[in-house]
């Protein structure tokens, strides 16, 4: 946004945006969320404005004494992954990476990009240089155990959750990974002591209490088996294995009719399981079972030998985040059966790594298969929208409208793409639809209003979001979005900075907010307090363009003209280089240029 004084009045999405536009994107996008590989969603602009924060504190250094091509590779390599190009992004990393050797978190993003683009060894290697710098980066050293164990080189693996272990003791990945590893050697003794670490670590994790239970199983202790099991189903009721185990193990007590249940309960949801109505069969048939079947050493050798075996095992090492082992599980069973949930996992797969190309072709051979089913339909049209193909994505999701014309949801994903194409009569008509099915969802109220400010009618926009609110006091988002309206259309200052209050109550590091909490403070005549509350913006944000631009403003207005020339430098340079699609109007490069001009022409005169 720029001040309404210093050029054409720009669009309240610019700072909608940043916080919700291509959040709202995402809900139409993010139909089946999945966490990212090696369990970290690390927001790497904020951490080098963290870490350009800490180097002000601790070396009284600015922003611009970094090294000028680590950051400009760095803002190309956002722009690039943006727009999935992964090769380009890791290219341009990998030069933040050697022009700033010390940034560490740099350091983890090369190496995913790497992983993600299939440059394995390049990964490896990358990862043993990283640690020898940083040789307690646990996410690092986690990594190279993940390739090292997807690769089969288990032993050394090994060696890295067990470094994993000493550096952080309350990380209970490493221990369960570590235990998987030792399970798969044949060493259950093992594994059970390193299934019981990660229990003690984190004992409401479903997925460590699941492969407690089993090792339990294998070892013949029945009772503990039994209890983990609960306890997983307890933490994650839609946990399969787990039933699947405690139904097993409910057999070997005797305890038939809960084991019936469990087995009930799994055939609702697999019934055509062969082997669960098997065993239903024979426990109807017997009645119960004899004492010497009491106890045993592990799985039986028919529930081993399921054809959909490696359907169970690929979705341990999905939920493990061992995507590439899981695949290689998943593509095992797709190549011997037409199963849906398979296809289904490795096109999450893909995406995850980058490769939607393949994932959207795993959906269209689903449509083949289920061509009526609505969750094909939409996560299909999900896949089109990510990879920009909104042509794609709106036939199908008007197909799916006419399916279920009483669906809000398919309107709402329907509005969405149509905001995409830049389509705003249509989006506005099919969110009024969507709103018209369920006028309870404060979400909509809020998205009309960003389309409807978007469209230029500022009084429907301003309204949609007082009903948003109205619905839900604490919607942080639509007081923010409130506040700022205010703050730009010169109404009431007072009632702007008290919107953004109570933005920031629910969202007190969201750096959109706090930018529009110090431009409210500017327009006020408060530029000290501005200056602190767009300082803590800039700590939380990507680099952005427009938060640069009323840095400058502020600075400017404090008679600081050497600074506020390099924070209008910085914005120009982001506005011509933009990193990706902003979601909004960025500020105008002449306005800027004489933004400089004006600065540097008064340092003169002061020297």
């Amino acid at each position: 946004m720029k001040d309404i004084a210093c050029g054409p009045k720009p669009g309240i999405t610019q700072k909608f945006s940043k916080s919700n536009v291509w959040l709202l994107m995402l809900l139409f996008l993010a139909s089946c969320a999945t966490p990212a590989p090696y369990s970290t969603n690390a927001d790497l602009s904020s951490s080098y404005a963290v870490k350009s924060f800490e180097n002000k504190k601790q070396n009284s250094q600015t922003l611009d004494t970094r090294d000028p091509r680590s950051y400009y590779h760095y803002l190309m390599a956002m722009k690039a992954e943006k727009t999935y190009q992964l090769e380009q992004a890791a290219s341009h990393y990998k030069k933040v990476v050697q022009h700033d050797p010390d940034a560490e978190r740099f350091q983890e993003k090369w190496i995913r990009l790497l992983l993600r683009t299939g440059q394995l060894d390049e990964a490896v290697q990358a990862s043993r240089d990283a640690l020898t710098r940083f040789p307690e980066n646990e996410e690092i050293e986690m990594i190279l155990g993940d390739i090292l164990a997807g690769r089969g080189e288990l032993e050394e693996a090994i060696t890295h959750y067990d470094r994993v272990s000493q550096v952080s003791p309350d990380n209970a990945r490493a221990p369960l990974l570590k235990g998987s590893l030792l399970e798969s050697q044949g060493q259950f003794d093992q594994a059970l002591g390193e299934y019981k670490k990660g229990a003690m670590v984190e004992p409401n994790n479903p997925l460590v209490q699941f492969y407690l239970g089993r090792a339990h199983l294998r070892a013949g202790q029945l009772e503990e088996a039994s209890n983990s099991l609960e306890k997983a189903i307890a933490l994650k009721p839609n946990l399969l294995q787990a039933r699947h185990h405690l139904a097993w193990v409910l057999e070997r007590q005797g305890r038939t009719v809960e084991a019936l249940k469990e087995y009930g309960l799994l055939l609702k949801l697999k019934p055509d399981n062969d082997f669960i109505k098997e065993r239903v069969s024979q426990l109807h048939a017997a009645g119960s079972f004899e004492p010497s079947h009491s106890q045993v050493e592990g799985i039986p050798s028919n529930l081993e030998k399921q054809p959909n075996i490696h359907m169970r095992i690929a979705t341990i090492y999905f939920e493990q985040t061992l995507y590439m082992r899981a695949l290689e599980e998943f593509q095992l069973v797709a190549a011997e059966h037409d199963y849906k949930d398979p296809h289904v996992l490795m096109a999450r797969i893909y995406e995850i790594h980058g490769r939607l190309d393949i994932a959207v072709k795993e959906f269209e051979k689903l449509m083949k298969l289920e061509p009526e089913s609505i969750d094909i339909i939409l996560y299909t049209a999900r896949l089109y929208s990510l990879m920009k193909k909104t042509e794609k994505s709106v036939p199908l999701l008007i197909k799916a409208v006419e399916m279920e014309p009483n669906n809000d949801q398919l309107y709402h994903s329907l509005a969405l793409a149509y905001m995409a194409q830049n389509e705003n009569d249509k989006a506005i008509e099919y969110m009024g639809k969507a709103l018209a099915l369920s006028p309870q969802k404060d979400s909509y109220y809020f998205e009309l209003g960003a389309l409807m400010e978007k469209a230029g009618d500022y009084k429907g926009a301003m309204e949609n979001m007082r009903l948003a609110i109205e619905l839900n006091p604490l919607h942080s988002n639509a007081h923010n979005f409130l506040g700022y309206m205010y703050a730009l259309e010169g109404y009431d200052l007072d009632q702007a900075l008290v919107h953004l209050k109570k933005a920031l109550t629910t969202q007190p590091r969201n750096g959109y907010f706090l930018d529009s909490l110090g431009w409210i403070y500017f327009k006020k005549g408060e530029p000290e307090k501005a200056l602190t509350q767009i300082q803590k913006a800039m700590i939380y944000t990507d680099p952005d363009p427009v938060l640069y631009d009323h840095l400058g403003d502020i600075l400017f207005s404090l008679k600081n003209y050497d600074e506020a020339s390099g924070a209008w430098q910085n914005s120009l340079f982001l506005t011509v280089n933009p990193k990706g699609d902003l979601g909004g109007e960025l500020p105008d490069p002449k306005t800027l240029k004489n933004k400089i001009d004006k600065a540097q022409n008064l340092l003169q005169q002061n020297y």
